[in-house]
């Protein structure tokens, strides 16, 4: 590893099909793993493999890179979460992070993905979803004049007073997407303190992602003795990642349960080798 650098989100939530945000997060991150490689700014790359939260081919304008390179892919950030995770192998990977999605990927190459329709629609189990649940459930019971004490744990979180300004502040932008998705843990931890509310969002959040791993298995047919990891910082709790290994047995008893070996910024790593026709190294210190 040579340089490593962070930056905004790249993905067009709210951004018009042909905005330059996209292409533009690219290249400064690109600039800045250059910066720390001590390499000079216009290094020309071999290969550039870019994952990107809620890509799909042909639904919005590819991005037009300023860095130099010879090749250049981008896609759905599940695909380089599923390469770090299986190490470019096959099976499934189900991510629960801001969203949720799974993925499988056969010997074959065929492919399978369930979930993923992003937060309006979908992304259930997701760290956004269980956040959002967990208040819609205090609203609700707020309203029937029974307010749960995870309001309380979610606002002395945020920093308000009251569930009617949560709903305000989140409404006029003043707490992102991202900030609401940052109090899962939050939700979490209620639900390992017997919080009734964290533990019917948990459970309810369990059954969702252990169904993403199902449907991903279906969805590739004939594969049965298949390996299935978790990725995603939802996973972190203990809570679910031990209830979502028991839901996915349930549905899966042939699958093997395998812990990530790389996280998906190294997915994308060797996903760029293996398109530049380099052999992939031992990739050490990645997990």
């Amino acid at each position: 590893m040579l340089g490593r650098a962070s930056g905004p989100p790249a993905d067009l939530v709210g951004q018009p099909r042909d905005s330059a945000r996209r292409a533009e997060v690219l290249d400064a991150v690109l600039q800045g793993a250059l910066r720390m490689a001590g390499l000079p700014a216009q290094t020309r790359f071999t290969s550039i493999l870019a994952g990107v939260s809620g890509y799909d081919d042909g639904y919005a304008t590819p991005p037009v890179l300023d860095v130099p390179y010879d090749r250049f892919a981008i896609v759905h950030d599940a695909d380089i979460a599923h390469a770090g995770a299986l190490e470019g192998g096959p099976g499934i990977v189900v991510i629960a992070g801001t969203g949720s999605v799974a993925l499988g990927i056969d010997a074959a190459g065929n492919r399978a993905r369930a979930g993923g329709w992003g937060y309006l629609f979908g992304d259930e189990g997701s760290a956004l979803w269980i956040v959002r649940e967990a208040l819609a459930r205090a609203m609700r019971d707020e309203d029937a004049g029974h307010p749960p004490e995870i309001a309380t744990h979610l606002l002395e979180h945020f920093g308000l007073a009251t569930l009617r300004a949560l709903q305000h502040a989140v409404a006029h932008g003043e707490v992102s997407r991202a900030a609401l998705a940052g109090a899962a843990p939050v939700v979490l931890a209620a639900a390992d303190d017997g919080d009734r509310v964290g533990d019917e969002v948990r459970r309810a959040a369990v059954g969702a992602l252990g169904r993403l791993a199902h449907l991903a298995q279906r969805g590739l047919g004939a594969a049965r003795n298949v390996r299935i990891a978790p990725s995603g910082g939802v996973f972190r709790n203990a809570g679910v990642l031990e209830r979502w290994k028991w839901n996915v047995r349930e549905y899966e008893r042939a699958a093997t349960l395998v812990a990530p070996r790389y996280a998906p910024v190294f997915g994308a790593l060797l996903l760029a080798y293996r398109a530049a026709g380099v052999p992939v190294p031992v990739l050490a210190g990645a997990e």
